[in-house]
């Protein structure tokens, strides 16, 4: 089971014993759809910061879409926009009633010792998502300045 699916698993088997395993697909498609916009986001943030032209060039652009802004405004802007994009592909991917439902019935015939780690596999994603981006930018920030 890959990374993706196994994200979606983490969600059922967390909230399967609390009797809301109807909502574990909404909640992988909204958490799969964050994640991945945020490894995009990574990627720009890397981007920039080793390749100062393509840094230069991704400002120009922002100002040209987007005038002159303030910065909270428009880093609220530019981090939805990947969002938007991916939550519409993990939905209708991964996330159709059909795909989600045969991840599961592969679960489901797991040990639940598998269980537990793919779901742990699943979660740890999120969690290297979230916190790579952090650092990433932190980074930048204390390089850039």
């Amino acid at each position: 089971m890959n990374i993706l699916k196994s994200l979606y698993c983490n969600q059922y088997y967390e909230l399967k014993p609390k009797g809301k395993e109807a909502s574990a697909r909404t909640m992988g498609t909204r958490l799969l759809g964050i994640c991945l916009s945020i490894n995009f986001i990574l990627l720009i943030v890397l981007l920039m910061n080793f390749i100062p032209d393509f840094a230069d060039a991704f400002a120009d652009s922002i100002k040209d879409v987007f005038g002159r802004k303030n910065g909270r405004a428009l880093g609220k802007i530019v981090a939805v926009i990947p969002f938007l994009i991916f939550l519409p592909l993990v939905r209708y991917t991964l996330g159709t009633q059909k795909s989600y439902q045969s991840t599961i019935n592969q679960f489901e015939n797991q040990s639940k010792d598998s269980q537990r780690k793919i779901s742990r596999r699943g979660l740890i994603f999120a969690i290297v998502s979230f916190a790579s981006l952090f650092i990433a930018t932190t980074l930048a920030m204390i390089f850039l300045a």
